[in-house]
């Protein structure tokens, strides 16, 4: 994984500063969107959160998931297991190489986490997410993502992400295609109150032999 944490981004690798980050730039908000609109849940769903930070899509999930969240900060899993208990299953791990008993999951999500992978590590991740999915079961993501179109302010801020392979939404595509048969691209500028642009991967189907 490669991260620039230094100067002001080392804050956001302690949980508590990294939550009131997001309030502020309208996580919450973006966090209900994503999952009401393309991750769409219901009570019964098994849900792998890869790279699940302090786990905060766990709170806009329903009730009734089964929910397992991983995350390679300790830090990060410490605090969710502080604010879930056992209504959440949590592990340190490296989201590109999954335990072997992460299997038939309906709903595999990864928010923010392909932008600090290169092309390698976004693979492994994809080709990880379609071993750990079932037969109907599909991956949502969501990253910080350049567009020709996007503002001068939403290009800049996200030049400054801690995650150094932020793509087009064409290249995150792209590498999902080399393991899913069916990928839905969509980018979003609506999300944040920041100028921000993200790029949203819906995908399913994978390849026999990704």
């Amino acid at each position: 994984m490669s991260e620039n944490s230094t100067g002001a981004r080392a804050l956001l690798t302690h949980p508590r500063l990294y939550e009131a980050f997001s309030t502020i730039v309208g996580g919450r908000r973006a966090r209900e969107v994503f999952i009401r609109e393309h991750v769409r849940p219901d009570e019964r769903s098994r849900v792998l959160d890869l790279g699940c930070g302090p786990g905060e899509l766990r709170t806009h999930l329903p009730a009734g998931v089964t929910y397992v969240g991983v995350d390679i900060s300790a830090a990060y899993i410490d605090r969710a297991r502080e604010r879930f208990g056992a209504s959440a299953e949590l592990r340190v791990g490296d989201a590109t190489s999954l335990d072997d008993d992460l299997r038939d999951f309906d709903l595999v999500m990864a928010v923010g986490v392909l932008h600090h992978l290169d092309d390698d590590g976004v693979l492994a991740l994809l080709r990880g997410s379609a071993r750990a999915m079932s037969g109907g079961g599909r991956l949502v993501s969501v990253d910080p993502a350049f567009w020709p179109p996007q503002s001068a302010a939403a290009r800049a801020v996200i030049k400054r992400d801690r995650g150094q392979h932020v793509r087009e939404t064409a290249e995150y595509a792209q590498l999902a295609r080399s393991v899913f048969t069916h990928v839905i691209p969509s980018q979003r500028t609506d999300l944040l109150r920041i100028p921000y642009t993200h790029c949203v991967l819906e995908c399913r189907s994978p390849l026999r032999d990704p």
